[in-house]
């Protein structure tokens, strides 16, 4: 990693960045690996020393488990620099087995030239158990930024992957619903009487069928009729969620005798179009602090906090059935207000960065090519498999990602070998092999 980052001139700006962090399924198979004259069985649970030393603290004996995840750690620089740190075969990793392995990922990073300056996850439950670990008090009130345990001077922000909460929010209003005479059901509501419901993005479908030009060009059945796959699709939630949605239904409105039976809705909508607009746009990079983009993040954590608060402190309305789920709440916070920490601690100096790549797509990547590109369209690949994968995949795509802050250049990995690549038809000495 530091040879590479040398080779491809990384500056110093571009070997800061964060940790990303997730899971993904393998095959719980034991199988026997050489590796020289050594023997070894691959495919139990290995979280690390301190981690299997604290699991026989905690069970009394060792145990062998078959590990059924691969817990992967990837640091993505903001200049694009990108490389798999680590990987660590897990029976879904816990909160401290993560805090153990990422701070060690953040100390072995620091040692070598390579700042973290963020930590970024999904919305699983442990990763959220692992993020509050990390504060003594509301994050919201640290701004998502908890001190570097190995430099206290220096602020790690705890950020979650906006696309991921994007769908968070549009599986809370899917599940919204009225809530019934035994006073059961999600009901969105404000304390201004407005409501937020399904049945209004469907009424706003149906109404987008009529006639032959369509307001929302992709809205389809799909967007709607959600499933256990679909709803893991983040460009379905950025459609239900962004501009052409908010233009459909505020068309819907103005179709409707009580215009103000959606009123709640279209208030929604005005701050979620604002995410997606902003964290879609691969063109344009934060350079400023003063940057109004950023003041249009403070608008939608102003909206949602004061929503909460307001439902919250109401005598009428019940949080638990008025309001989005708590995870939602708190992961929205720590996916916007961790960013606007981040961009006031690096933005400015002719340093930039770009919200368009700001999010879990290159761990995602890196998992696709895992199950498809190096082995064969398998699911589930073993812990054996997984393994040399990872180098392949260094070797086979670029090390500084097109998809950055501030790209200038992007080159393939490139590996020299001693002697002549052919020696029948090559007659120098050494030769560079471009893969």
């Amino acid at each position: 990693m530091v040879r590479e980052a040398d080779r491809q001139k990384i500056s110093e700006f571009g070997k800061h960045g964060g940790i990303l962090i997730d899971e993904m399924t393998i095959q719980d198979d034991l199988q026997i690996s050489k590796e020289g004259d050594t023997w070894n069985l691959v495919g139990a649970v290995d979280m690390g020393e301190i981690n299997n030393r604290i699991d026989v603290i905690m069970n009394g004996q060792k145990k062998i488990k078959l590990a059924t995840h691969v817990f992967q750690l990837i640091f993505h620089g903001f200049t694009g620099f990108r490389w798999p740190i680590a990987y660590f075969a897990s029976e879904t990793a816990t909160a401290h087995q993560i805090f153990q392995i990422v701070w060690e990922g953040v100390d072995k990073l620091d040692d070598r030239g390579f700042i973290v300056d963020y930590i970024m996850m999904d919305g699983a439950s442990t990763n959220r158990s692992f993020s509050s670990m990390l504060f003594t008090v509301d994050p919201r009130e640290e701004g998502y930024m908890t001190k570097n345990m190995y430099d206290a001077s220096h602020k790690i922000c705890i950020i979650q992957d906006v696309m991921h909460v994007l769908k968070k929010i549009r599986n809370n209003l899917e599940s919204s619903k009225s809530v019934n005479e035994h006073g059961s059901g999600r009901l969105l509501s404000m304390v201004d009487g407005s409501v937020i419901t399904w049945d209004h993005f469907i009424e706003a479908f149906k109404f987008n069928l009529q006639g032959g030009f369509r307001l929302h060009r992709k809205l389809s059945k799909e967007h709607l009729e959600l499933t256990s796959l679909t709803k893991m699709r983040n460009s379905l939630a950025i459609d239900v969620l962004g501009k052409e949605m908010l233009f459909l239904m505020r068309s819907y409105q103005a179709s409707l005798t009580n215009q103000d039976s959606v009123r709640g809705t279209v208030r929604l909508l005005q701050q979620t179009c604002k995410i997606t607009e902003i964290f879609c746009d691969k063109n344009r990079s934060i350079t400023d602090i003063s940057d109004p983009r950023l003041d249009m993040l403070h608008e939608v954590l102003s909206f949602f906090n004061t929503w909460e608060k307001t439902v919250s402190e109401s005598t009428i309305l019940v949080s638990q059935k008025h309001l989005m789920s708590k995870e939602t709440r708190d992961d929205l916070n720590s996916s916007l207000m961790g960013f606007i920490s981040l961009c006031r601690q690096h933005v400015g100096n002719g340093r930039a960065i770009s919200p368009g790549f700001f999010n879990s797509d290159l761990i995602e990547n890196f998992f696709c090519q895992q199950r498809g590109i190096k082995n064969g369209l398998n699911t589930n690949p073993t812990i054996q498999q997984y393994g040399p994968s990872v180098n392949s995949i260094c070797l086979g795509q670029r090390t500084v990602s097109s998809k950055s802050n501030s790209i200038l250049k992007a080159s393939y990995f490139s590996a020299t070998v001693p002697g002549a690549l052919n020696k029948k038809s090559q007659s120098h000495k050494g030769a560079k092999l471009r893969v």
